[in-house]
């Protein structure tokens, strides 16, 4: 396992201060203060960052903003998810039939990011705490939609991460979850519902990321409210008259190579529904992923 960078996760957390509030400069103090080290400590971090280009320095009041070297970097990063543009206006339909938000996510090494987020337009709707660039370890019983579709020794890889974070055996996951990933395959959608507990995911990711859990916000404290499912979380076959609170129904669109390029998805749905209904949900899902696979020249595996 890769070891952490201090330094690095504190360029993130104050990336991430500036762009939080980018109208608000903040002072020296503010800033070792929401790191927590001295200001000693940070003051040479913000010194290269200006010089960089990366912040702005007021020349009296100094305080510190975001810099015009990070808008080539914004750019940069819009371009390489030109399929979210593509998916938006399909995304759209998704909410408003479905009346939940509609989530785009993008897979980063062993993580998913959330690259968009479309509300109905009867209102706001439950996304289960995330906002737009938190990220979520892609392990059982997160990522159905996506490790369906994975060759099997990569199958494997995600088999162990969900090893590790639920403390569960690899050959029982495997046991568990190979028959429904199958079902994923043939009817192309997944399905992941959570038990009802005494806290709802939604108020976990809440919780950890106001108490700063990991010290800034998002992975670290969606890793950890995670734990909160069951490893049978995924649904394989769906029972008409059954009744199913998900905590997500999606399905992933394709690149040129046949892999997951975005995944699709509905979250947090505030109330149980039939077995029909989550059916139809699914299938709006399988077909707006198929529309979005075809406007990016993209193939089914």
């Amino acid at each position: 396992m890769a070891r952490n960078s201090p330094q690095t996760e504190r360029i993130v957390m104050l990336t991430e201060l500036l762009a939080d509030e980018p109208e608000t400069p903040r002072s020296l103090a503010d800033i070792a203060r929401h790191l927590g080290v001295a200001k000693a400590t940070c003051y040479p971090m913000v010194v290269t960052l200006t010089e960089a280009g990366w912040l702005i320095r007021h020349p009296t009041r100094k305080t510190y903003r975001l810099g015009p070297a990070l808008i080539p970097v914004g750019r940069a990063a819009e371009t390489a998810t030109d399929v979210v543009d593509l998916a938006r206006s399909v995304m759209h339909e998704l909410a408003d039939a479905s009346d939940m938000a509609s989530i785009a996510f993008v897979q980063s090494g062993s993580d998913v990011v959330v690259a968009e987020v479309v509300q109905p337009v009867g209102g706001r709707r439950g996304t289960l705490g995330l906002r737009l660039g938190d990220k979520v370890l892609l392990a059982p019983p997160i990522g159905s939609g996506i490790a369906a579709w994975y060759p099997p020794e990569q199958r494997e890889e995600w088999y162990a991460l969900g090893g590790q974070n639920l403390g569960v055996e690899v050959d029982v996951l495997r046991a568990t979850y190979e028959p429904a990933l199958t079902r994923v395959r043939e009817r192309g959608y997944a399905m992941e519902c959570m038990e009802q507990q005494q806290h709802s995911l939604a108020d976990a990711v809440s919780e950890l990321r106001g108490r700063g859990v990991g010290g800034h916000r998002s992975t670290v404290a969606l890793r950890e409210a995670r734990k909160l499912l069951s490893a049978d979380a995924v649904v394989g076959d769906i029972d008409p008259e059954g009744s199913y609170q998900p905590l997500s129904i999606n399905a992933a669109a394709f690149d040129r190579d046949g892999e997951p390029a975005v995944v699709l998805c509905v979250a947090d749905a505030s109330r149980p529904m039939s077995g029909v209904r989550t059916a139809e949900i699914g299938e709006l899902f399988r077909d707006a992923a198929a529309r979005v696979t075809a406007a990016m020249h993209g193939r089914h595996p």
